[in-house]
Order: structure tokens, then C-alpha cells, then sequence
């Protein structure tokens, strides 16, 4: 990008254009004015020349040459010359306005009477020449002066048309220096300048929201690698602990198998959390979901009788055969991560509803139980990575309801935990749902 002074550009290119046309100028105004003076003087000859041509007597010369001179024209007169004895003068034709001969800068217009006298008139064109120098000069001086007004008036109005770009160039500093809300916000967006400054504020809105995005991107990375270190933190520190007693001590049957089944279950746990760590990477990394047309109704008789071969609490499924086009084995995932939640809240005795219904846009699945519940203050990070539902569990990896609400988001819906006066309510949104014939 060529980044040459654009007020110096406008100002060689207008000043070159004044400078042609006042050298056009110039010099059409000198040359009509030499013309001018030129063709008065031999005017003036003609006239002198005509004037005795007419008279045909040196008497009328006489009486010119002193009007002549104050006009530049000088007048001589020779006398007639000798003619022999006894012979008549031939006679001698003269012609009116005779041809003007130039020299050099003199003029001269000879007249010669009938008695044979010569009348010569003479003007020097010097003073036609100083008068074109004398008028170069008062032209040079004023185009010297009308230059030096023009450049002060470019100038000044080059520094007011190019105001907006000074600050354009002043808001660009101001935000790299940290003001990320300072804007130029032109009050005429329809006009070539405001087109830029609109353009320009939407390049720094987008680039500040992207720059927040990666802070805020940066800043849950570091949290999620700080929780992922102290989650894991707990079951290596078991196993290492296990093993060591498992090692050291050697114990006998049947703590010997006690000491083997802590081991087991500590790798399990930590297998799992790695495991939720990965899926919840992948889904952070990963783009749209697959579309596939999937049955709500199948995929919650499927997840209900899972849970019902496993014993536990009462299931109630009331559901209706609604299809929507996402990933089925993510939606089911979420289905199961909530009616796993709901099984480990309430008693063997309670009682689980899960509800598939539509709703304006689409469709919702609802899992509520009649267990604990859940407290305001943990609601509102309860999808937060690492936030368990019971406290002092060490079952789950505190995972399972982050990742549920990231699949639900990548499908343009979302995973929202309600407002219960019994118990617990989760509800999964999901758009774009298509009513089934049973």
C-alpha cells in the first residue's frame, strides 16, 4: 500500500493545473496584446502615409510630424531630385499606403509626392517590447501571487477535508492504547467518509468481540486445566496411596481383596473422569453436530428401560412420538446423564417423571423427580465444570451436566435447570421438531 501524503498529492496535482492554466493564460494575453500594439502602429504609419498620399504636398507631412512624434512615428523629408535641363519631370505615380519594410525593430512607410519628394515615416518597435516585458513581468508577479493565495487555500482546505481521517487515525491509536469503547459513530453513514467510519466501527466491534472471546476462551482454559489438576489430583494421590499399602504391607486375605477393590474402583473413577475430560474437549473443539432424524420417544423408552433393569426408584414416562434432527446418540447421552442425576437424588422409594412434549419452536424433553432438590445458590452454576450434584460424592466426575448442556447447545437448543417446589426439574430444549403419525 502506497502510503504517500495524500494533502501533498492534492496539492501538486491542483497547483499543476493552476500553474498550466495561468501559463495558457499568460501567454494568450501577451500574444493578443503584442498583436494589438503591432497593428496600432502600422495603423498609425498607414494613416501618416495615406494622409500625404492624398495632399500630395510635403506641407501636409510638415504638419503631421509633430503629432506624429508624440505617437513615436518620425517624419523625414527628402527633397525632390534634380531633373536635367530642358526635360519636363516624368511623371511619377504614387501609391497610397504603400508597404511597410522592417529592419531589425524599425518600421519605415515611404510616400513619394508627384513632384518627386520622399516622405519617409519611421517607428522603432523597442517600446512595443518593453511594454510586452513590462507586461510579462506585472503577469508573473500576479500568477506568483495567485499561486501562493491558491496553496494557503488548498492547504487549509485539504487540512479540513482530510480532518476526518486525522481522526480516524487518532481513535485507531486510542483504542490500541487500551480504549476499546472509543468510536468514530458518523452522523452521516450514507456519505463516503461515513461509509468508511461505519466500516471502520464494525471492523473494531468485531475484532473486540473476537478479542473477548479469546479472553473469555483463555480464561476458562486455564480454569478447566486448574479444576482438571485438582480433580485428578484426588484419585492418582489414591492410587498411589493404595498401591503403596498394597505393596508395602502385602496383607493377607480378605484384606488383601478390600485393598485390590479401593485400587479398582480409584482407576475406574479416574478412568472416567479422563474419559469426560476428552468428550468435553472434543465437544469444545468440535463444529455442528450430525443431522439425523431422531425419535424423542424412542430414545426415552430406551434410556427408561436402562435405568429400570438397574432396580431404584420409580420411572414415569409420558411422552409422545416427536422427531427432531440432531445427533441421536448425543441427545441420548443427555437423556441418560439426567435420568442418572434424578436415580442418585431421590430414595429407592421416589419417583421419577420423564416427560417428552412439544413446545412452539420444538421440542423438550423434562426429567423431575421428589428428591432433595436443588438449592438456588448451586442452581445457578450447577453446569458449571466440576459442580456436583450431592456433596461429598465420589461417584461422579462433575462433568456430566457440562457436557450434557454443551451437546444441547451445539444443537441449537439448551439444558436448563428449572424451578421445582418438590425436588429437582432439568428440561432439554431442542428446535425444529416434526410431529409423527403412532
Amino acid at each position: 500500500m502506497k502510503t504517500g501524503s495524500v494533502r501533498a498529492r492534492v496539492m501538486m496535482v491542483i497547483l499543476g493545473l493552476l500553474v498550466i492554466v495561468l501559463a495558457v493564460v499568460i501567454t494568450a494575453v501577451t500574444l493578443a496584446y503584442q498583436a494589438r500594439l503591432h497593428d496600432d502602429l502600422r495603423n498609425r504609419l498607414y494613416a501618416a502615409g495615406s494622409a500625404v498620399a492624398r495632399s500630395g504636398s510635403a506641407s501636409t507631412a510638415t504638419g503631421l510630424a509633430r503629432g506624429l512624434a508624440l505617437e513615436g512615428i518620425a517624419t523625414t523629408i527628402n527633397g525632390r531630385p534634380p531633373t536635367p535641363v530642358g526635360k519636363p519631370p516624368p511623371p511619377r505615380v504614387t501609391k497610397a499606403g504603400s508597404e511597410i519594410v522592417s529592419s531589425g525593430d524599425l518600421l519605415t512607410l515611404t510616400e513619394v509626392l508627384p513632384n518627386g519628394t520622399r516622405v519617409i515615416f519611421s517607428a522603432n518597435q523597442a517600446e512595443i517590447h518593453r511594454s510586452i516585458r513590462s507586461l510579462l513581468l506585472l503577469e508573473v508577479v500576479v500568477a506568483f501571487a495567485a499561486l501562493t493565495l491558491a496553496a494557503g487555500l488548498v492547504w487549509y482546505g485539504t487540512k479540513t477535508a482530510l480532518r476526518p481521517l486525522s481522526e480516524v487515525s487518532e481513535t485507531a491509536s486510542a483504542i490500541a492504547e487500551g480504549d476499546r469503547i472509543r468510536r468514530l459513530r458518523p452522523d452521516r453513514p450514507d456519505t463516503e467518509l461515513g461509509v468508511m467510519a461505519a466500516a471502520f466501527d464494525r471492523m473494531v466491534d468485531a475484532l473486540d468481540e473476537a478479542a473477548s472471546v479469546a479472553q473469555r476462551s483463555e480464561e476458562s482454559m486455564q480454569r478447566f486445566l486448574a479444576d482438571a489438576a485438582h480433580e485428578l489430583r484426588t484419585p492418582i494421590a489414591s492410587l498411589q496411596a493404595t498401591s503403596e499399602r498394597l505393596l508395602r504391607n502385602q496383607p493377607d486375605r480378605p484384606e488383601r481383596d478390600e485393598v485390590e477393590a479401593s485400587l479398582a474402583a480409584s482407576a475406574s473413577r479416574l478412568g472416567r473422569l479422563v474419559a469426560d475430560l476428552l468428550d468435553l474437549a472434543r465437544l469444545e473443539a468440535a463444529g455442528p453436530p450430525r443431522v439425523e432424524a431422531v425419535n424423542l420417544e424412542h430414545v426415552a423408552r430406551q434410556v427408561a428401560t436402562e435405568a429400570r433393569s438397574n432396580g431404584g426408584p420409580e420411572i414415569c414416562l409420558r411422552t409422545l412420538p416427536l422427531v427432531v434432527h440432531g445427533d441421536a446418540s448425543g441427545i441420548s447421552r443427555v437423556v441418560r446423564n439426567l435420568l442418572e442425576n434424578a436415580v442418585a437424588a431421590v430414595a429407592p422409594t421416589g419417583h421419577i417423571t420423564l416427560r417428552v412434549q412439544p413446545y412452539a419452536d420444538g421440542a423438550a424433553v423434562n426429567v423431575t423427580d421428589d428428591g432433595p432438590g436443588i438449592a438456588p445458590a448451586v442452581r445457578d452454576r450447577i453446569f458449571e465444570r466440576f459442580t456436583r450434584l450431592q456433596s461429598g460424592s465420589s461417584q461422579g466426575t462433575g462433568l456430566g451436566l457440562a457436557i450434557a448442556q454443551r451437546i444441547a447447545r451445539q444443537h441449537g437448543g439448551d439444558l436448563t435447570c428449572d424451578e421445582s417446589p418438590v425436588g429437582a426439574s432439568f428440561t432439554l430444549w431442542i428446535p425444529e421438531s416434526t410431529p409423527m403419525d403412532r
